[in-house]
């Protein structure tokens, strides 16, 4: 009878069946599903069906009791279901059950079960659940087995017309857990299927329906369950039993539901339901309650039964999860890689730069700012003198965004490169393009700056000028028009026209240093103007040369005006200070030879002959050879040429992987890149700083020539003055005297 009871015991309560006291003998057939917490269609009823936890919509905690009237026997549940995304569910349930005899023993067991659901498709789920169980035969064997159910769920009807209805179709211990009868020497039990002493739960299919309609009011669930299809005749019992049950909810509101119910134990249970919806943290939250009597059917002799579950949802919906990762993944993770990319554009590491809004313009390709990472990319490359690469992203963004407010700058940057490369033809093309198709863009401006440069450059100055002056004030190229339109003016001979342009950049507030270094360059213009006009003012030039900072890329410049200024008003003490300041201070200055004449010319008026020929040897040496020779030019232009092809095959690789994810892979690859873009990269910037050096040198060319001819007079006269012996006709202290009053 003991051995008996056990077993039956151990059948009802494994799988957390209600049959806590069946028949003394067992048969597999009479083994009997739960009724009261595992209902198809309530989300969290694992192993009547794991697929059902796939309609859970957010998490949602269940809690659950059962017991006889006289709590002899009792069922404590509770379970938790966790929505990931729209294909994922991951659920646990954990049973406790016990049942008491005479003399104070007592039958206990636990049952865990982990579930998965995925949604293949819309209407179709899969599950498949583990559930391990311990379980301790009134300390005489205690034992761990496990076992595996899967299932399907089926959703055909979800409308406000026919609605809900889910139809599930499971195999209930698939893989059946094994309970042993031989009691264990001492210890935990480890029981597996097909262990000697040990027989399997059954193997059952369930056949499950829902079906909630009439606007929500009425929710209908039937369960089929074929027990013990596996069937081995050594377990006693017949095999495949079907066993049905019913259940019927009526809603009298939408908080306030009625149930009545025919449970597979073939007796009628009665109940209500009552629920709330967000309150406090709680989306909803449901209490149900329902009740019994065992021997209405069949005698059970456990008389009363009733079982309380209360069911709360809190958290965020599925919907609500997709919608936001969405909006992450559309808008947040894109706004981050973006900023960050712009982050490194503004650090001026333009090749990371590059690599960054690549990888925005890749992953995202519906973002609302892709447009703009095209442009800061190609603008990347652009900065590194990548101009080939660059050309290709400005190009690939005019057809790929052809709707895009960025067009007008994609031309106008295609136009500036072209002005870059000594391309003027092609690049007065495009203007003409701009001017005609973007004529009211803001690019307009841009494009008539870079058009007048191309004029200036080519001396067609009042070309130049009249593009020019379409340039206004708060435009970011209105200080570098002013400037050239100085210069073009003086050109013209239009002195006061030209005075104008650079009064205009000297009284407009500057916003960053290179607009501070130009003001500081037109002040030192102006001072030239009021030096040698027509009427000239020297101290008015003086002042202006006075306002040039330390620091200033022109403050040679300008101390050369003072010392000029000085000078012309035949003040050599003061005119020989800042002369000596550039040449002590200033070697690589252009102007260093000029500040020797200016020494020379100042010890000379003092009469100091010998330190003024020593001055003025030395002018005349600086200034004999150009400062960038012509060998210096062919030399670097060869070096140049021979790393141009190792540069334009470096710019197709960095423009490929700016193309790509940044993977392990693509990461290893732009990594081994970079050694050979440095030394590619580090060619061009020193050959771009050898021709910024040769232009300066080829405008200094003039005031070579002037230098070494009126400090190679000037020097003469002096060592006539040395000796008293004449080097040439005209090198006379007095006719060089003469030369000394106009400075000039």
């Amino acid at each position: 009878m003991h051995t008996s009871f056990i077993k039956t015991s151990v059948l009802g309560l494994a799988v957390a069946s209600t049959s806590l006291f069946a028949e003394a003998t067992y048969t597999p057939n009479k083994y009997q599903q739960n009724d009261w917490f595992a209902e198809y269609g309530g989300n969290t009823a694992m192993y009547v069906n794991p697929a059902g936890i796939s309609e859970t919509d957010q998490l949602e905690l269940s809690l659950g009791f059962f017991s006889t009237i006289s709590g002899e026997a009792s069922q404590e549940y509770v379970s938790l279901t966790y929505p990931i995304d729209y294909k994922h569910t991951w659920g646990i349930s954990l049973f406790e059950n016990g049942a008491s005899i005479e003399g104070g023993q007592s039958y206990s067991e636990i049952a865990a079960l982990i579930g998965y659901s995925y949604r293949v498709m819309q209407l179709l789920a899969v599950g498949i659940d583990l559930s391990i169980l311990y379980i301790n035969q009134f300390d005489e064997i205690k034992q761990l087995t496990v076992g595996a159910d899967v299932g399907l769920s089926w959703n055909p009807l979800a409308s406000s017309k026919f609605g809900y209805l889910l139809i599930g179709v499971a195999v209930q211990n698939l893989l059946a857990p094994a309970v042993s009868e031989a009691q264990a020497e001492d210890g935990l039990k480890f029981v597996f299927m097909g262990a000697k002493d040990a027989y399997k739960i059954p193997t059952n299919l369930n056949f499950s329906l829902f079906w909630r309609g009439f606007n929500r009011l009425l929710e209908l669930k039937a369960e089929l369950s074929l027990i013990d299809i596996i069937h081995d005749s050594k377990e006693g019992g017949k095999g495949a039993n079907l066993e049905m049950s019913f259940t019927l909810t009526y809603y009298l509101s939408s908080h306030l539901g009625v149930r009545a119910r025919f449970t597979k134990e073939g007796y009628p249970v009665i109940g209500a339901t009552v629920n709330v919806k967000d309150v406090s943290i709680f989306r909803y939250l449901a209490l149900d309650l329902e009740m019994s009597h065992d021997d209405l059917w069949a005698k059970k002799n456990r008389g009363f039964v009733w079982a309380v579950k209360l069911t709360s949802r809190f958290g965020d919906t599925r919907e609500e999860k997709i919608g936001e990762e969405r909006y992450r993944r559309l808008k947040i993770e894109p706004e981050n890689d973006y900023r960050a990319a712009m982050r490194l554009y503004l650090n001026r590491q333009f090749l990371e730069a590059a690599y960054a809004f690549g990888k925005v313009q890749t992953k995202y390709p519906a973002f609302h700012l892709v447009d703009q990472a095209a442009f800061y990319k190609a603008k990347s490359f652009e900065n590194l003198r990548m101009h080939k690469a660059a050309k290709s992203v400005y190009e690939d963004a005019i057809k790929r965004y052809p709707q895009s407010d960025q067009r007008a700058k994609y031309h106008f940057q295609l136009m500036n490169i072209d002005y870059k490369e000594g391309k003027y033809t092609e690049a007065m093309n495009k203007y003409q393009n701009i001017a005609q198709k973007f004529g009211e863009s803001d690019v307009k401006a841009d494009a008539d700056y870079v058009a007048g440069q191309i004029k200036f450059e080519q001396g067609l100055y009042q070309e130049a000028v009249d593009l020019l002056a379409a340039i206004l004030p708060g435009n970011a190229n209105y200080f570098y028009a002013r400037y050239t339109m100085g210069i073009a003016n003086s050109r013209l001979q239009k002195w006061e026209e030209s005075e104008n342009c650079f009064r205009d950049i000297t009284e407009q507030p500057v916003s960053n240093q290179s607009e501070r270094d130009l003001q500081d360059a037109a002040k030192v213009k102006l001072g030239h103007l009021f030096f040698s006009g027509e009427k000239p003012d020297i101290a008015q030039a003086a002042q202006m040369y006075g306002q040039v900072q330390k620091g200033s890329p022109v403050f040679d410049e300008a101390m050369l005006g003072i010392a000029w200024s000085f000078l012309k008003v035949h003040k050599p003490d003061d005119a020989i200070k800042p002369a000596q300041w550039i040449i002590s201070n200033l070697p690589e200055s252009f102007l260093v030879s000029e500040a020797y004449l200016v020494v020379g010319y100042c010890h000379f008026m003092k009469k100091e002959y010998q330190k003024s020929a020593e001055a003025l040897t030395k002018a005349v040496d600086l200034s004999d050879k150009p400062v960038v020779s012509g060998a210096a030019r062919d030399s670097a232009r060869q070096a140049f040429e021979s790393m141009q092809g190792q540069f334009d095959s470096v710019q197709v690789l960095a423009l490929d992987l700016a193309r790509q994810l940044p993977t392990p892979r693509v990461e290893s690859k732009r990594e081994a890149l970079r050694p050979t873009f440095d030394k590619a990269n580090q060619a061009i910037e020193d050959y771009a700083s050898f021709m910024q050096r040769s232009i300066q040198s080829d405008r200094f060319e003039s005031n070579r020539q002037r230098i070494r001819d009126d400090a190679g007079f000037t020097l003469a006269t002096v060592k006539t003055l040395l000796t008293g012996v004449p080097t040439g006709p005209g090198s006379t202290g007095e006719s060089s005297g003469g030369g000394l009053d106009d400075l000039e």
